[in-house]
């Protein structure tokens, strides 16, 4: 529960029952006299409470990643059987075309992420039913007041991992108006889960053994980001000093496994609804851009309507590594990112028919492909626009297009000077 402390200048978050020592520090929460007590003076401490929540993230990201790899990779051996089957059973086509390339290799690439999905919701399902979020909200005050923020903008942030949407509607328990307008605006960069396909493909590519590590690196970088973009906006358009806060942190609970499974199973259902509507159409359309026009006999080379597309904006984003097809798949994703992962799934289809249905296989023997423009493209994918449905919402719930457009323009404008900054950079180091 998040008041509003008119009267409480010292900046602290307390527990109730606690005191602040003005540095954003628990002091005597529960005064100590309880278990929780110690424990809550251990999970909100400045130093062991920040190590203890970056290592509950690297856990969740382990897990997410190692555990998730043995379905994902059941999964990518189905696809592959079912490529041969329409291989080996059906003449040349374009339906069997429409089957292979389209249904089988794009939605199949994004089906395939769905155990890393359900893994991630089932870690954030524990974290929130065990009241621990309030406690990283109070871990993360004191950096927070740092870009004029609290650590109950934290929260909203932290759900953001989840998804953008119900993040940016969480910001409705912040009562000033500029904390929330701010917070609204540094949400888009916290990866949601329809980004993790797309960082699991190009990881697994050229940082398979520091996995971890890279992804980790980009949903911390992402966090600075987001923060230090929200300074700006703060500095720009909201100079009078914020109202200070109290956190009340509600009592830690153990975690419901049921509850846990029930979120996943929640999150699972949304994946495949998901799949089986939207990204379903994005692939037929993808595909048809991609198939026609068809070859004409004796006619010069083919160019589908989509690689017309794709090589009119490569210019723009030429200087960032990518060719069209990169380019086109990140156009795509404006409405939904797991849109990039099932046009990549279209566009890198194999030549000879029968051959990996792993994406990330047919991606690294593409000779284009590079670490320096596979970093960039993961920094691009993480920074800009989330979705369209996230800029609806900063909108409805801003109750202006002003903050829907300085969102969709700031996030576009970053992640392409980010990503041209690492790409150069890339290209020395690599």
């Amino acid at each position: 529960m998040i008041h509003n402390n008119r009267h409480n200048h010292t900046g602290g978050i307390n527990h109730a029952g606690g005191d602040s020592d003005g540095d954003g520090n628990i002091m005597n929460v529960h005064r100590d006299t309880t278990p929780q007590g110690r424990v809550d003076r251990i999970l909100t401490h400045r130093l062991w409470g920040l190590l203890i929540f970056i290592g509950i993230i690297w856990l969740m990201f382990y897990c997410t990643f190692n555990l998730g790899a043995y379905p994902q990779g059941w999964i990518e051996s189905l696809m592959g059987w079912l490529s041969r089957i329409v291989e080996e059973n059906m003449g040349i086509s374009w339906f069997k075309d429409f089957l292979q390339k389209g249904i089988i290799d794009g939605v199949g690439a994004v089906l395939a992420f769905l155990p890393n999905i359900i893994i991630l919701f089932f870690f954030m399902s524990i974290l929130q039913e065990s009241n621990y979020l309030s406690r990283a909200a109070t871990v993360m005050d004191k950096y927070m007041h740092f870009i004029g923020l609290h650590g109950s903008s934290f929260i909203p942030m932290l759900m953001g991992f989840g998804c953008n949407v119900p993040a940016i509607m969480a910001t409705r328990s912040i009562e000033r108006r500029s904390d929330r307008i701010l917070t609204m605006l540094a949400i888009p960069y916290i990866p949601c889960s329809a980004r993790m396909p797309v960082f699991l493909v190009f990881s697994g590519i050229f940082f398979r053994e520091q996995q971890v590590l890279v992804m980790l690196l980009l949903y911390g970088g992402s966090i600075f980001i987001g923060i230090l973009v929200a300074l700006i906006y703060k500095y720009i358009f909201f100079r009078a000093k914020s109202d200070d806060y109290i956190i009340e942190l509600p009592p830690l609970n153990t975690p419901s496994f049921i509850t846990s499974l029930r979120v996943m199973w929640d999150a699972a259902s949304e994946y495949l609804k998901k799949i089986g509507t939207v990204v379903l159409l994005a692939v037929v359309i993808i595909w048809a851009l991609d198939y026609f026009p068809l070859q004409k006999e004796n006619g010069p080379a083919r160019e589908s309507y989509l690689e017309q597309f794709g090589k009119a904006v490569e210019p723009v984003m030429k200087p960032l590594g990518f060719d069209w097809k990169m380019s086109v798949a990140l156009v795509t994703g404006i409405s939904a990112k797991e849109f990039i992962v099932s046009t990549l799934g279209v566009l890198y289809q194999s030549e000879e028919g029968i051959s990996e249905t792993d994406l990330a296989e047919k991606l690294s023997k593409d000779p284009h492909f590079t670490k320096a423009n596979t970093l960039s493209f993961m920094i691009f994918s993480l920074l800009y626009l989330p979705c369209i449905a996230t800029a609806a919402t900063i909108k409805r719930e801003s109750r202006s297009w002003k903050w829907a457009t300085v969102s969709i323009v700031s996030t576009l404008g970053v992640a392409w000077i980010i990503s041209f900054i690492v790409f150069r950079v890339a290209l020395i180091i690599f």
